[in-house]
């Protein structure tokens, strides 16, 4: 009889490319280095296959293990769950939590209130844009994603979990700050600061411009709010941002711009294999419960 794949083998295979060590996988399996090498090895000849990149001072995932590493952690993850569940833990007493987010003032009070229910659990939050992070989540190095987009990719499972406005950041002022919601012809003159080019949020601002036959003058485009709000305190250029970015921040305005596809939609999104592990679902239970559309 063919011998089949083993769940040690890919607890094995997803420890050392996570931590790029074998030595630091089997010190996390607790079982010797020459035991996760022989079971990584066995695995690749049984498959006739390369899974691991060897080449460089750290070891990474080929493509081959890029496309299923969702679904080896997914796997992974149902597994411990199951065993929380038949030995009746399943308050999350231990285990770690991948996430990444696009917007911190969105996703910091699920994380924050996720973080104060599980305190066992060994949580790590990444900020990224929503182009970036996409690729990381479908390859399982995140279990849950905060992510801005239009709609959510129909490959992935979530919800909406908030919708705001897209529009400019001044100080308090500045000429436009109390003027309400600006038209095209008055932000066609400014000097902007925006976010990088594969921000959603630079993405929806740039795309309602050109249909609007608009053309931006964009000085610069940057990583983070802070940096925009930096800039635009000091007068460098007007920035464009969410409305809950400047909420509570002193000494700037947010200036909406009338133009109704200057709407930015959130979603919380997993992969469907994970949607039901423990931590996925109660972050998504607490998710639920502090939404607001």
């Amino acid at each position: 009889m063919k011998s089949k794949i083993s769940l040690k083998q890919l607890q094995a295979l997803e420890s050392v490319v996570r931590l790029g060590s074998f030595t630091l996988a089997a010190k996390e399996l607790g079982v010797s280095q020459p035991t996760v090498s022989n079971l990584v090895n066995s695995l690749e000849q049984h498959y006739q296959c390369r899974l691991l990149d060897r080449s460089g001072s750290v070891i990474s995932s080929t493509p081959l293990l890029n496309s299923i590493r969702g679904d080896i952690k997914a796997l992974i993850a149902l597994r411990n769950d199951i065993d929380d569940r038949l030995t009746e833990a399943r308050n999350l007493h231990s285990g770690t939590f991948q996430i990444g987010y696009s917007t911190y003032q969105i996703a910091m009070p699920f994380i924050s209130e996720f973080v104060r229910a599980f305190p066992a659990v060994d949580v790590t939050a990444r900020a990224l844009a929503s182009h970036d992070l996409l690729p990381l989540l479908y390859t399982g190095e995140f279990d849950v994603g905060l992510i801005t987009a239009k709609e959510l990719p129909p490959d992935l499972s979530g919800k909406e979990i908030s919708e705001t406005r897209i529009g400019l950041v001044v100080p308090k002022d500045h000429a436009l700050a109390d003027n309400g919601p600006v038209s095209w012809a008055e932000v066609a003159p400014l000097k902007l600061i925006q976010r990088e080019p594969s921000s959603s949020t630079r993405q929806i601002f740039d795309a309602a411009a050109q249909v609007a036959r608009v053309k931006l003058t964009t000085i610069l485009g940057l990583g983070s709010w802070g940096s925009i709000r930096t800039l635009v305190t000091t007068g460098v250029g007007v920035g464009v941002a969410f409305g809950q970015e400047c909420q509570n921040e002193t000494g700037l305005a947010f200036v909406p711009v009338a133009d109704k596809n200057l709407t930015a939609r959130h979603f919380l999104a997993c992969l469907p294999a994970m949607r039901h592990t423990s931590a996925v679902s109660n972050f998504f239970r607490i998710a639920e419960g502090k939404r607001h559309l």
